[in-house]
């Protein structure tokens, strides 16, 4: 079976259910992947949704990583919530899966569709409580930095700094027309050199020291690293399904950043998004 194309998603459980009966109840030791996303899919499209979410979080455990796997596993989560038998953090656990997706295969419509749906819904059902929403304004750095990637800055960088080297050579020319241009390049060229670098560090740092996740629980609240609830954050508790980045662990608990509020939550209350 070929995974690198989803089907589109009647198709896709159509195909599931004439598979149905060829493939095992559960999943067993040693399959390949190929064999565990069948099944998966077989029984989404049963409506098991019991079984497709083991059989996909095993696919995870194993560490398979593939948009379709994540995007049927949001799936199997959100058939549980609509079957009414969700369980606490089933909607957050949906969101990372879609989201997950996203970050495998970026400008997936169905994806972002699907995350957004649940989002949606995790906020009217917070709405009710009078709660926060899901989102949070990241901060002004973590704005700038994310524009791009680090390989985009440095590539940036790279461009700025051959453009002050051109520029310098040009204003040792005698006067006229290229020293004149190299008199406004240079300077410009160092300008944005001097800006690049630190945001090419900036990036790398993120990417080496921290992770995307999503909140699969209920709500959590920020703790210190000795797990004693912080005051400021006695008001603002992260909710279900908002993204994440988490960073250092240590014991039960793992470092978040959500918005410019930062501390640390369970580790067992984040769900880490594939890298």
């Amino acid at each position: 079976m070929n995974l690198r194309k989803r089907r589109p998603l009647a198709a896709a459980l159509v195909l599931a259910a004439c598979l149905a009966p060829a493939l095992p109840a559960r999943a067993q030791p040693g399959e390949p992947p190929e064999a565990l996303f069948q099944q998966g899919t077989a029984a989404l499209g049963r409506g098991e949704y019991g079984a497709a979410i083991d059989t996909f979080e095993l696919l995870a455990d194993r560490g398979f990583v593939h948009p379709d796997a994540s995007y049927n596993r949001g799936l199997a989560y959100v058939t549980r919530v609509r079957e009414g038998a969700d369980r606490p953090g089933d909607l957050g656990r949906a969101a990372a899966a879609f989201e997950e997706a996203l970050r495998l295969r970026p400008g997936d419509a169905d994806a972002d569709r699907a995350l957004d749906l649940v989002r949606a819904e995790i906020t009217r059902r917070r709405s009710r409580r009078a709660a926060d929403a899901v989102d949070a304004r990241p901060t002004l750095d973590r704005v700038v930095v994310g524009l791009a990637s680090e390989r985009t800055w440095a590539a940036a960088a790279l461009l700025a700094s051959l453009l002050l080297s051109l520029g310098v050579v040009l204003r040792r020319r005698p006067a006229g027309p290229a020293h004149v241009a190299g008199s406004v390049l240079a300077p410009t060229a160092l300008v944005a050199l001097l800006a690049l670098v630190p945001l090419t560090y900036a990036a790398r740092h993120l990417r080496l020291t921290t992770r995307a996740g999503v909140v699969v629980a209920p709500e959590v609240r920020l703790l210190d690293e000795g797990g004693r609830a912080l005051a400021a954050a006695a008001q603002s508790p992260i909710p279900e399904g908002a993204s994440v980045e988490v960073g250092r662990r240590s014991g039960g608990l793992a470092e978040v950043r959500w918005g410019a509020a930062e501390g640390w939550v369970p580790a067992s209350s984040i769900r880490l998004l594939a890298p």
